[in-house]
C-alpha cells in the first residue's frame, strides 16, 4: 500500500511539473534593465555642420571635456557634466537623457507657422515641454508648453540665435536674443520688455552656467548629434521608409481639446491612475491584486486559481495557462518610463500601474473572467516621434489623409484595457466575427465582402495592447496602407495618431537591435521560445517573431497562417510578430517590400461572445456598459460563484463551513469517496497560506475539523474574508468564509 501510495504521488507531481513547464512563456527585459546591463558604447561625437529645426543634440565646450546637462530635478538649474562618461560608454542611460537637447525654431515650437525665423527655444530633451529660461542671472529651466505652466509661478523662456563660433573648428554661440514670458489674464507669451539687450551662454571657470553681455566670454559649444548615443535615427530607405519618402518639416499639431472645445491634457499626477480614486473605485475584492507588491502578485495568482477552478465547474477553460498570465502581468508592471518627447512624462515612473484579474458571472449565470490593465499609454524607451518622414494626420475636417502631414504632440494618456480570459473559441472563417458595429478597415473604405482578407477586415482602431502598456494598432493605417509603407512610423513601430496617443503599427524590433524595441535580441538568449509582447482583444496571446538564426526554437517549423498565429506544443494557438514579403498598391504604383508586422489586425478569437468587446477603446471608467468586468465602482457580479468551487464533485465533497460567519471558530467538514492524499488550508484574500489543518494519506469516508481562527504560530487573525483550500489528489475545492470580531 505504502509502495502504492508512493508511486501515485510521483505521477501526481509529474504531471503538475508537465504542466507548469511545458511551455517557455516570458516577457521581455524591460528597456531599463537592458540599459542598465549594457549602456557601455564608445561614443565619438559627431558635430552638427549646419543648425536645422528639430536637431538633437549634446553641447559641448571648447575644451572638449564637458557637456550641458539638466539636474537631477528637471525644474532646477542647468550644470555641466564630464563628457568622459558618454564617450566611454560608462554614463547612466539617465546621465545619456539628461545631456540632450531639442533644437526648435521659434514658430514651430509655438505651434505656430512653419517659416524658419533663424531664432530657436532649446528644450531638453528629459522633459521636452521645458526650455531653458534664466533665473538670477544662472540658466535654468521652465515649463513652456505642457498645459500645466499657468500654475506656475514664472513661465518664461529665451529665444536664442545661434552662430558660429570663432577658432578652427565648427562650433557655435548661444545669444539669447530675447525673452518671453506667460501672462496669465491672456493665457499667452508676450515679449519680456525688460531683457537688457543680447547675451550669451558662458560656462565659467567654477563651473555655473551664466549669461554675459560680452561677447569676447561666450563659450564656443561643439554640438553634436545626440541621436548617435542611443541609435534611434531611422534609415530613409529602411523598411521603415520603403519608397525613401523625402524627410520633411512638419506642423505640429494643436493640443488635444475636450468636449467644450478646450485646451485639455491629461494631468499625470492628478488622474486616477496615480492617486487613490482608482484604488477606491475597484471592488474590495480586487484590491489586493494593485500595485507592484509581492502581496499583489500572491493574490493575482490566487484569483487565477479561482478563475480556473470556476470556468472548470461550466466545463470552460482559460485560454493559456497561469503562467502565461502572470508572466505577461509582471512584464506589464516591470516597466518604467525612459522616454523623450513626452509633454507629461516622469522619468522612472511605471509605464503601467495596475493588473488584476476579475472574476464575474452576467445575469445568465455566465462566467466572463477578464486581465484588467490600467496603463498610461507610454513606451519605455526612447521615441524620437519628430522624426519620421511622413506623420500621420490630424483628422483636419475637409482635408484629405495625404494632406494631414502633421507631427503630433506625444502626451500620455489614461486607459483601462480588458483581455478575455476564458477561451471563447478561434473563427473558422474570417467573417466569423461581427464587425459591423465596431468598423472595420474593409467596410469603412468600401471593399466589396469578397475582397475582405486579413488586411483590411479588421478594426479600424486598436487591436491589442503591447507588454510595455502602448496601444496596438492594425498593420494598415486607415487608408489600407501599411504604415511603414506610408512612411509614417519610427524605426521602433510606434507613432502617435490622431487622438494623440501613442500606438504600434508595425514591429521594429532588429536582430542587431541594442534595446530601443518593444523587445530585442536577448529575450531570447537561454529560451526555447520567443517572449509575450502583447496580448489581443479577442484574449490570444502576441509573441514576438522567429528569428532565422533561432531556427531550433518550439514551433519554429510550424508555419504561421493568414491571421500571423499558429499553435504548437502546449502554447496554444497564439500569435507572433513577423516579417513578410508584400505588395501593396499605392496610387497608380505598386511596391514590394519587407513588411514588419507585429499584429496583422483581424482576429482569430471569436469576439461575438465577450462583453463590451466593442467598447474596447473606449475610456472605461466611463463606461457603464463593462463596469462589471473591470471590478471598478462596486459593480462587479458575484467572484465565488454559490461560494463554491470543485474540479472533481464526485471523489470528494466539501461541504459550506459552520458557522458562517463565525466567531471565535468554525467547523469545517468534508467527503472522501476514495482513500486520497489530503491537504486542506487557510488562506486569505492575498493569497498567503495562514494556517495547514490537514496533510496526509486519509482513508474514505466523512471527516471533519475545526479553525480556530488561528495561524499556524498560535496567533489570532484579524476579522475579514479567508478561503478553505481543499487539495485532495490532483483536484481542489475551494469555500469562502467570514471571520467576524
Amino acid at each position: 500500500m505504502n509502495m502504492l501510495k508512493l508511486t501515485m504521488k510521483q505521477i501526481i507531481i509529474m504531471a503538475l511539473f508537465c504542466i507548469s513547464y511545458a511551455a517557455d512563456v516570458h516577457a521581455p527585459k524591460p528597456f531599463k534593465a537592458i540599459m542598465d546591463d549594457a549602456t557601455g558604447k564608445e561614443w565619438t561625437p559627431s558635430t552638427v555642420s549646419a543648425i536645422e529645426n528639430r536637431a538633437h543634440v549634446v553641447f559641448i565646450d571648447n575644451t572638449g571635456s564637458y557637456y550641458l546637462k539638466v539636474g537631477a530635478d528637471i525644474s532646477g538649474g542647468l550644470s555641466v557634466g564630464d563628457l568622459a562618461p558618454l564617450k566611454d560608454g560608462t554614463a547612466t542611460y539617465s546621465e545619456v537623457l539628461r545631456s540632450m537637447f531639442q533644437i526648435l525654431d521659434l514658430n514651430t515650437a509655438n505651434l505656430a507657422t512653419d517659416n524658419l525665423t533663424g531664432t530657436y527655444t532649446i528644450h531638453p530633451e528629459l522633459a521636452s515641454y521645458y526650455a531653458i529660461d534664466v533665473d538670477g542671472g544662472f540658466l535654468t529651466v521652465r515649463d513652456k508648453s505642457s498645459l500645466y505652466h499657468p500654475e506656475q509661478s514664472t513661465s518664461a523662456y529665451l529665444v536664442f540665435t545661434i552662430n558660429e563660433g570663432t577658432g578652427s573648428a565648427i562650433s557655435y554661440t548661444l545669444k539669447a536674443s530675447s525673452r518671453y514670458v506667460y501672462n496669465s489674464s491672456n493665457e499667452n507669451y508676450e515679449m519680456d520688455a525688460s531683457w537688457s539687450g543680447d547675451q550669451w551662454v558662458t560656462l565659467n571657470s567654477d563651473m555655473t552656467i551664466t549669461l554675459t553681455n560680452n561677447s569676447a566670454d561666450a563659450t564656443n559649444w561643439t554640438v553634436a548629434d545626440s541621436q548617435d548615443l542611443i541609435d534611434v535615427v531611422a534609415d530613409p530607405g529602411s523598411d521603415f521608409n520603403p519608397q525613401s519618402t523625402t524627410w520633411q518639416s512638419n506642423s505640429f499639431a494643436a493640443y488635444p481639446t475636450n468636449n467644450n472645445g478646450e485646451t485639455s491634457a491629461w494631468d499625470y499626477y492628478n488622474s486616477g491612475l496615480k492617486t487613490n480614486q482608482f484604488y477606491n473605485n475597484v471592488d474590495d475584492d480586487y484590491q489586493n491584486q494593485l500595485g507592484h507588491s509581492e502581496t499583489a502578485s500572491s493574490s493575482a495568482s490566487a484569483v487565477l486559481d479561482i478563475i480556473e477552478q470556476n470556468l472548470a465547474n461550466s466545463g470552460l477553460f482559460m485560454r493559456y495557462s497561469k503562467d502565461t498570465y502572470i508572466a505577461f502581468r509582471e512584464g506589464l508592471l516591470g516597466n518604467q518610463f525612459q522616454s523623450i518627447d513626452m509633454y507629461n512624462s516622469v522619468l522612472d515612473e511605471r509605464t503601467v500601474e495596475h493588473v488584476y484579474f476579475t472574476s464575474s458571472y452576467d445575469s445568465n449565470g455566465e462566467y466572463h473572467p477578464f486581465m484588467v490593465i490600467a496603463t498610461h499609454n507610454a513606451p519605455s524607451g526612447p521615441q524620437f516621434l519628430i522624426d519620421v518622414a511622413r506623420p500621420p494626420g490630424d483628422g483636419t475636417p475637409g482635408t484629405s489623409y495625404a494632406e494631414q502631414t502633421v507631427t503630433r504632440n506625444a502626451v500620455l494618456e489614461q486607459k483601462l484595457i480588458k483581455i478575455p480570459i476564458r477561451d471563447y473559441g478561434l473563427v473558422t472563417n474570417l467573417t466569423d466575427n461581427d464587425l459591423t458595429d465596431y468598423g472595420s478597415l474593409a467596410t469603412d473604405q468600401n471593399v466589396n465582402e469578397s475582397g475582405w482578407d486579413v488586411d483590411n477586415h479588421t478594426s479600424t482602431s486598436s487591436t491589442g495592447v503591447a507588454v510595455d502598456g502602448v496601444i496596438i494598432y492594425p498593420a494598415s493605417n486607415n487608408v489600407l496602407i501599411y504604415a511603414s509603407l506610408a512612411a509614417e512610423i519610427t524605426s521602433t513601430g510606434i507613432h502617435v495618431g490622431r487622438g494623440m496617443g501613442f500606438h504600434y503599427h508595425a514591429d521594429g524590433h532588429g536582430f542587431n537591435s541594442n534595446g530601443i524595441n518593444l523587445y530585442n535580441i536577448t529575450d531570447y538568449v537561454g529560451h526555447s521560445h520567443p517572449p509575450i509582447i502583447g496580448f489581443v482583444f479577442d484574449g490570444i496571446a502576441l509573441f514576438g517573431r522567429h528569428e532565422s538564426n533561432y531556427s531550433n526554437m518550439d514551433g519554429a517549423a510550424v508555419d504561421l497562417d493568414e491571421y500571423g498565429g499558429h499553435t504548437h506544443d502546449d502554447y496554444g494557438y497564439h500569435y507572433h510578430a513577423f516579417s513578410e514579403e508584400v505588395t501593396q498598391q499605392s496610387g497608380p504604383n505598386s511596391y514590394t517590400f519587407q513588411q514588419n508586422f507585429i499584429q496583422r489586425g483581424a482576429f482569430k478569437g471569436l469576439i461575438n461572445d465577450i462583453p463590451g468587446f466593442l467598447n474596447v477603446n473606449t475610456n472605461q471608467f466611463m463606461d457603464s456598459e463593462i463596469k462589471q468586468y473591470v471590478g471598478a465602482f462596486g459593480t462587479s457580479q458575484l467572484k465565488i460563484k454559490n461560494n463554491e468551487f470543485s474540479t472533481s464533485p464526485d471523489a470528494f465533497l466539501l461541504h459550506q463551513n459552520y458557522p458562517n460567519p463565525f466567531n471565535p471558530s468554525t467547523n469545517i467538514t468534508y467527503d472522501l469517496s476514495t482513500d486520497a492524499e489530503v491537504r486542506a488550508s487557510i488562506i486569505n484574500t492575498k493569497g498567503q497560506v495562514i494556517k495547514i489543518l490537514v496533510n496526509g494519506w486519509q482513508s474514505s469516508g466523512k471527516k471533519s475539523f475545526s479553525w480556530d481562527a488561528t495561524n499556524s504560530l498560535g496567533q489570532t487573525v484579524s476579522a475579514g474574508v479567508y478561503i478553505i483550500v481543499l487539495d485532495v489528489g490532483s483536484s481542489r475545492a475551494l469555500r469562502k468564509m467570514v471571520l467576524l470580531k
